[in-house]
């Protein structure tokens, strides 16, 4: 894996910019949301990596930013999809973790039953 550049912590966005991340964003929360639903796990943590990488870029760069009126609500209603879309992907994640859990405690009580009739 090649190492990623540095952003230097100068460095700010224009407001412009900050609006076109918090869209990439998003996009990286649509197809999450896909992966989720489609159980497609490999593409979920693929996606989520790059969605935190955009996150972790637009944290360093976006400080001091200042954003119109409409470019403040544009971000807020961005964010307000991601929001939802994220609490969606959760609730799917804890249903697929309980899921494996029971198939797991299942597995165990039949290994447990195994063991037991061959002693």
């Amino acid at each position: 894996m090649a190492a990623q550049p540095k952003l230097q912590r100068d460095y700010l966005m224009s407001p412009t910019e900050v609006i076109m991340s918090y869209q990439t964003l998003l996009e990286h929360s649509n197809r999450m949301l896909a992966s989720v639903r489609n159980e497609d796990w490999e593409a979920l943590i693929e996606t989520e990596v790059e969605y935190v990488r955009e996150v972790e870029r637009l944290s360093h760069a976006e400080a001091g930013v200042k954003l119109s009126e409409d470019q403040q609500l544009s971000k807020l209603q961005l964010l307000s999809t991601i929001m939802d879309q994220d609490r969606e992907i959760r609730e799917r994640l804890v249903a697929r973790r309980t899921m494996l859990e029971q198939t797991l405690l299942s597995m165990q009580k039949k290994q447990k039953l195994e063991h037991t009739y061959s002693s």
